[in-house]
């Protein structure tokens, strides 16, 4: 019988970790799901879904997402999909930045969304969690529960 790689059981405890610090960033309301997103972005959620839910929960732990904060979670996403090999034409970005305005994460797309961060890489966890990082200092409002933990996670996710 194979044994689980350390590296991998340390990557799951951290990311679970990330969860959960997500759940208790979250301050969801009882509200209707969000409609579907639109057309053009299908191959941006397809490839960041999961990482917009966890950012904009981030973003929105103090009730509002600032344009700084959707350009660093929009940046992130367009690296994203570059990598995935997926050009991102202006409009595709110009809808993205739009629907970030809007988009409020629901428990169930962060139920769905924490399911596919544990099948992430490292190194795109330690690309969330930078991101996750700069969404945090980009009103100028930092936390310091929420640095001390990224930072901590960040210094974990390096250490393995």
């Amino acid at each position: 019988m194979a044994q689980a790689d350390p590296t991998d059981l340390n990557l799951a405890v951290l990311v679970d970790g990330l969860v959960a610090f997500l759940q208790e960033q979250q301050k969801l309301q009882k509200s209707v799901l969000p409609g579907p997103f639109p057309d053009e972005l299908a191959q941006m959620f397809e490839v960041s879904g999961h990482h917009i839910v966890a950012l904009l929960l981030v973003a929105r732990s103090d009730d509002k997402v600032v344009a700084t904060e959707r350009q660093a979670i929009l940046r992130h996403c367009v690296d994203r999909a570059q990598k995935a090999g997926q050009e991102v034409s202006p409009t595709e970005r110009a809808s993205l930045y739009d629907y970030l305005w809007h988009f409020r994460p629901n428990l169930m797309q962060l139920v769905s969304a924490t399911e596919q961060l544990k099948r992430d890489t490292k190194d795109e966890i330690v690309e969330l969690i930078a991101t996750a990082r700069e969404v945090v200092e980009a009103d100028g409002i930092v936390r310091l529960q929420e640095a001390l933990y990224l930072t901590s996670l960040q210094r974990d996710l390096h250490a393995l």
